[in-house]
């Protein structure tokens, strides 16, 4: 067993009656065992305080990482934007295959044709979407959307009562 000594120092007998006030905390065996951890934290702080002084200085360190960090985090939103792009790319193909189909298979009808009382009705001459839907193999909300797209923005697709055609 290692040896003991005796440590002995002068304080104000306000500062011991403080002391003895703490140590008598369930922590605590005795004033003698309050001091003693006292100190002994005191030294890990000061042990400790060299480490977080070291670590301090690595901000460099830390500076250069949150800037790999950032661009690699550009990078990514970069990869992001262009898959969106590609996605889009592909959608639009997709649309527009659809849209060279639906005008090779969408019946046909003379340009001055238009349904009245005098002319074949819409179901004579044109298709539904579900129809032609059906014909081609697709989805018919494509085909329904599509053939609206077509006939609001081309003169090559007509439509009446949810019939469409191809103008000739």
């Amino acid at each position: 067993m290692a040896e003991k000594t005796t440590v002995a120092f002068r304080i104000d007998e306000s500062v011991k009656e403080e002391w003895e006030d703490a140590a008598e905390g369930p922590e605590y065996d005795s004033l003698s065992h309050l001091i003693r951890l006292s100190v002994q934290r005191e030294i890990t702080d000061t042990e400790a305080a060299p480490r977080t002084a070291q670590a301090d200085t690595g901000t460099v360190e830390d500076s250069e990482v949150l800037d790999s960090l950032t661009r690699l985090e550009r990078t990514v939103e970069d990869i992001q934007d262009e898959v969106k792009a590609v996605s889009r790319e592909k959608e639009s193909e997709e649309l527009f295959s659809l849209e060279q189909v639906l005008l090779e298979v969408l019946p046909t009808a003379p340009e001055t044709y238009a349904p009245g009382p005098q002319e074949p009705k819409p179901e004579s001459v044109g298709q539904k979407p579900r129809e032609v839907a059906a014909r081609i193999g697709a989805d018919t909300s494509d085909v329904s959307e599509t053939l609206e797209r077509l006939s609001n923005r081309t003169g090559q697709v007509r439509s009446s009562n949810a019939y469409y055609w191809r103008v000739e």
